[in-house]
């Protein structure tokens, strides 16, 4: 990572002198944690991208990052809310509805979230971040709470996939414009954030477990057995998940109000918002620090030659994420991350029970309390491996390179250690580890990713990254329908894939800031 000196010195007390065009265009990077060139077209553009980064670090972390912060966690939340609900609410829906293959109702909301991500953030780069990302959680509400009024099986389908087309858009939106407004060394904040999914499953699981239990079929229930007034526990479910989505889309839209990413300002060439975003946010953190006009540079951009809507420009927007060796490189790399996630995050919590089952292990009553008290402790347990993460991709001989090999091979140990569980506490323990460090993996994948890429086309890859992931994830609601998931093959595949993360991790191009870098 490319030491930044310039702005960084002094962030903490927010006088720093402004940096002169002198000063900006020696700086060597553009983006938190990446060291790759040629961020824009032209020479201006990076100047200009590179001293918005400098501003950013001289005024300081502060109250707006860390109210941004807060607002991006809804996503997170949302996202792991929705995973969660189909593992609850498709085995109630199934004794209503009948359909014939129950399981693939995690195949619609895979698909969604997988088209939201790479369509809400090609919006994201043509429209600004701030407006999809405002929007999208607003309207995740309102699909959520018209799912639970689904009347059929097929309709639910159609709402199931709707409602993550919304929530993969909103969580892409929220690593891009985060990232885009944290000063340089307190970007390991972006690692920590993913603590949120840990939560997201611990607040899913206690909502569903008295609504289920209480307004649910029993298990075995046919449609002929389990009417619609007798089920309503998962209906109850989407409607509580919505209602929580628009209390989230409320503050985050009217209280915790945020400026658009002045980064996307400047590589939209809107100048003058780009310095009032930056002297608000300034403002809000209670810093002197103040920029004008004259501190930009005049470019193409600027000037309204570019026309970066166009579907030519987005097309070479797209192509730009692999120009040259160092990119292409980079992007090879994250592809095979987030498809290996997109992998063995299902191999992991679809396939693991009928394996356990199938090979002896003694998992005591099946009841209800036991379920989610089991649901509850591995989730709070998940809660805390991104806040290790974090530690370790701030720390000046790990960062986010080493962070990934060290959390991806502890991945395959435990992932490994599945095979010799034999008994409820054995399960219980496993599950405990495996999510906890899990959840520390996936965050350091998550942050590094939105800091490793340009800002002009940071939503672009970051959903395309998402999608590849949800692409790969998609083939495990047809794998568990119709394969044989009682062997151990998932277990190792899972195991292979976390040592590959591990050593995919050594041929990154470039590695982020450690806390003390200056």
């Amino acid at each position: 990572m490319t030491d930044r000196k310039d702005a960084s010195e002094h962030e903490s007390d927010g006088h720093e002198p402004k940096a002169s065009l002198d000063q900006v265009t020696r700086e060597a990077s553009h983006a938190h944690g990446t060291v790759l060139p040629g961020a824009v077209n032209a020479d201006g553009d990076i100047a200009n991208l590179v001293f918005i980064e400098n501003a950013i670090n001289t005024i300081g972390m502060g109250s707006y990052q860390w109210r941004l912060a807060f607002s991006c966690g809804f996503g997170f939340l949302v996202d792991q809310m929705l995973l969660v609900s189909i593992s609850l609410t498709g085995p109630q829906s199934s004794y209503e509805f009948g359909p014939k293959y129950a399981t693939l109702l995690s195949a619609s909301l895979y698909a969604g979230l997988l088209v939201g991500a790479a369509v809400l953030g090609l919006l994201a780069d043509n429209f600004g971040r701030r407006m999809v990302w405002q929007m999208s959680i607003f309207l995740v509400s309102i699909t959520a709470i018209v799912s639970a009024g689904a009347p059929n099986w097929a309709a639910l389908n159609v709402f199931v996939a709707i409602t993550g087309f919304f929530g993969g858009g909103n969580l892409a939106i929220d690593l891009t414009i985060l990232s885009e407004c944290l000063p340089a060394r307190w970007s390991f904040v972006l690692t920590g954030l993913a603590g949120v999914w840990g939560l997201g499953n611990a607040v899913a699981g206690l909502i569903a477990w008295p609504l289920l239990s209480t307004f649910g079929c029993p298990g075995g229930s046919t449609p002929a057995t389990c009417s619609k007034a007798d089920n309503m526990g998962w209906r109850y479910l989407y409607i509580t998940i919505g209602g929580i989505c628009l209390v989230m889309a409320i503050i985050r839209s009217l209280v915790l109000r945020s400026r658009e990413s002045p980064k996307w300002l400047a590589s939209a060439g809107r100048i003058d918002e780009a310095v009032d975003s930056l002297n608000a946010i300034s403002a809000i953190n209670g810093s002197d620090y103040r920029v004008t006009d004259a501190d930009f540079v005049a470019t193409e951009t600027t000037a309204g030659v570019a026309n970066r809507n166009s579907i030519k420009e987005n097309y070479t927007r797209a192509l730009d994420l692999f120009k040259g060796t160092k990119k292409l490189q980079l992007m090879i790399c994250l592809i095979g991350f987030w498809a290996f996630v997109g992998i063995t995050y299902p191999l992991y919590t679809i396939f693991l029970p009928y394996y356990l089952e199938s090979h002896g292990a003694q998992l005591g009553n099946s009841s209800t309390y036991l379920t989610y008290r089991d649901w509850t402790i591995s989730s709070v347990v998940g809660i805390f491996g991104p806040f290790l993460s974090m530690w370790m991709v701030s720390t000046r001989w790990l960062r986010s390179r080493w962070s990934l090999t060290i959390t991806a091979f502890i991945c395959a140990i435990f992932s490994g250690a599945f095979t010799l569980v034999k008994n409820e506490a054995q399960n219980l323990a496993s599950s405990c580890m495996i999510n906890f460090w899990l959840n520390a993996l996936y965050a350091i994948i998550y942050s590094y990713t939105p800091q490793a890429l340009d800002t002009k086309n940071r939503g672009l890859g970051c959903g395309l990254l998402m999608a590849c992931g949800r692409t790969a994830s998609l083939s495990a609601p047809f794998i568990a329908t119709f394969a044989d998931v009682t062997t151990s093959a998932p277990i190792w595949v899972s195991c292979a894939l976390y040592g590959a993360m591990g050593l995919l991790a050594f041929l990154l191009p470039s590695d982020t800031s450690d806390f003390a870098a200056e």
